[in-house]
């Protein structure tokens, strides 16, 4: 699954796209960043059950409240707005979510389709699929649709593009009802295959390169960082598994003892995302870093976990937890960061684009990264200007007699 920070700084991009003021976006921020925590440190999911057990406890949660109702308002408001955002890829401030129980003549279909579709697709894709379902058995249910032929498919297209511009909602929506209209024939519930009655649509994202830093900019932001103190220890050391062995954030809060392999300087473990078994190089400037928050600074309990809270209650740490880090430390260091992300991601990027300038073959980046497919690390090829010259071939002298503005070549 996507980290839900990387979704959450999608979403703000589109709350400043569609200009939302600052404080807003700051405010809402500030709710999603503690309701992400909420949900990984209790092992819980991203749904409206979650959203409206987090806002009643929001008040506890926040040292700056305003009143017990203000609060669970505020909450309520922006982790719904993430809600929207994490199922559909869209913001409407006035959505108003609901269970998403099917009913009606075609319940029963579209959740056999449902339970097919769970086996081969991750949770958050799985809830996406799972509302827009619900919402074309709406459609159905609406218009009093008795059986699923071409002219309902085109009806529900014509209707939902008439009250959604956004044309990211609107090309899901097709990729998804493409998928339940082959179940749908294949399974014998349709007479004809429908997928021809699916409109066309394109959506391209604006291309984003890569946040990256230059090696002086990674001095600069990791000079920063108090390695003296416990928490400084703490950051440091997973700052380094971002920067050295380009993990994500949610691979470096869970990390666990039982991933370090020391006596063969390796770290094995499963990628969140991508569920890919990996076993990286425990570097000396990573284990050492690990070793030294370890010995000096981690507080003594049995946590499987290797990074945990530096007081308080005793618990692991939520991604929240580097992003912070990461942030604090790159404001310090007085770059001039802007345009730039502040992520793991931008040192998972860093550290690409490092091993590109040093001749890595794309194959190898990719094993490093964890990606599946090479065709997703080439991104990195777009922001190494240096290497991409050297590959360019030298263009041979024109002898046309055409560019020599001599002669007339008109026959």
């Amino acid at each position: 699954m996507e980290d839900l920070h990387i979704i959450k700084e999608k979403m703000l991009e589109l709350m400043r796209s569609l200009s939302y003021s600052d404080g807003v976006i700051r405010g809402t921020r500030i709710v999603i960043d503690r309701y992400i925590d909420y949900v990984h440190l209790n092992n819980l999911s991203v749904n409206i059950d979650t959203v409206l057990s987090f806002s009643d406890l929001y008040p506890k949660l926040s040292s700056r409240c305003r009143g017990e109702s203000y609060s669970k308002k505020k909450a309520k408001t922006a982790s719904l707005k993430f809600l929207r955002f994490y199922e559909t890829g869209d913001l409407n401030s006035n959505w108003i979510p609901s269970v998403h129980k099917l009913t009606g003549l075609f319940s029963s279909t579209l959740e056999e389709f449902l339970d097919d579709e769970r086996k081969r697709i991750k949770p958050a894709t799985f809830s996406q699929y799972r509302y827009i379902i619900y919402d074309f058995n709406e459609f159905l249910k609406i218009n009093k649709v008795t059986e699923i032929r071409s002219d309902a498919i085109i009806d529900y297209f014509l209707d939902f593009a008439r009250k959604n511009t956004h044309p990211h909602p609107f090309y899901n929506r097709t990729i998804i009802l493409k998928r339940l209209l082959k179940f749908l024939f294949e399974k014998g519930y349709t007479s004809e295959n429908l997928l021809s009655s699916v409109p066309k649509a394109k959506y391209l994202r604006p291309k984003e390169l890569p946040s990256v830093y230059t090696s002086e900019e990674i001095r600069k932001i990791i000079g920063t960082i108090d390695r003296n103190s416990n928490i400084g220890r703490r950051d440091y050391a997973m700052i380094s598994l971002a920067l050295y062995l380009g993990l994500r954030a949610k691979d470096i809060v869970e990390l666990k003892f039982e991933n370090i392999d020391w006596e063969n300087n390796t770290i094995n473990l499963v990628l969140s995302k991508t569920g890919k078994e990996m076993a990286l190089p425990l570097l000396p400037e990573v284990g050492n870093a690990i070793l030294d928050y370890l010995q000096n600074s981690r507080r003594n309990c049995n946590l499987k976990f290797i990074f945990i809270t530096d007081k308080g209650k005793i618990k692991g740490i939520g991604t929240a937890c580097i992003f912070k880090a990461l942030k604090n430390a790159i404001n310090l260091s007085g770059i001039d960061k802007k345009g730039r992300k502040y992520g793991p991601h931008s040192f998972r990027h860093s550290l690409a684009t490092r091993m590109l300038k040093d001749g890595e073959p794309l194959p190898v980046i990719s094993e490093v990264l964890g990606h599946n497919d090479t065709k997703v690390t080439t991104v990195y090829t777009s922001i190494d200007f240096d290497s991409l010259r050297d590959c360019a071939l030298e263009v041979p002298p024109l002898t046309s007699k055409f560019y020599s503005g001599g002669e007339n070549h008109a026959s």
